[in-house]
């Protein structure tokens, strides 16, 4: 007599329903926590590219940032995400002070220019 496992397998009632995926605040916090400083990139980066476009780009209204409180290290399987976003970061202040050099070097040229205006003169008297 040989031995099959299906011979001893549970009946299709009997069998236990698939887990779940397994909660881990830890993971969802410092997953959170990358989102976050990713979307603040995005909207930096979405400024530097309407930055020449006839209409201005409104301010950026970003909530002050605080450091936020993350329970121990980062997840080592976060890490290729985070040098992604490191170097995102890197890039976009990079570009940020190259427009705020480029700014302030426009506003000095046009001071150069400047000239009071100049008062109207005429004389308005009924005919």
């Amino acid at each position: 007599m040989t031995f099959d496992e299906t011979d001893v397998a549970p009946p299709d009632h009997a069998r236990a329903a698939p887990r779940p995926p397994v909660q881990d605040p830890w993971r969802d916090m410092w997953s959170a926590a990358l989102g976050r400083v990713e979307l603040d990139v995005d909207a930096a980066e979405t400024l530097l590219q309407r930055l020449h476009e006839e209409d201005l780009p409104a301010p950026l209204a970003l909530p002050s940032w605080s450091v936020p409180s993350l329970p121990g290290p980062m997840p080592v399987d976060f890490t290729d995400r985070a040098r992604r976003l490191l170097a995102r970061q890197v890039d976009v202040s990079e570009r940020l002070a190259a427009a705020m050099v480029q700014a302030r070097s426009q506003t000095n040229a046009l001071r150069k220019f400047h000239r009071p205006e100049a008062r109207p003169v005429f004389v308005d008297r009924a005919l």
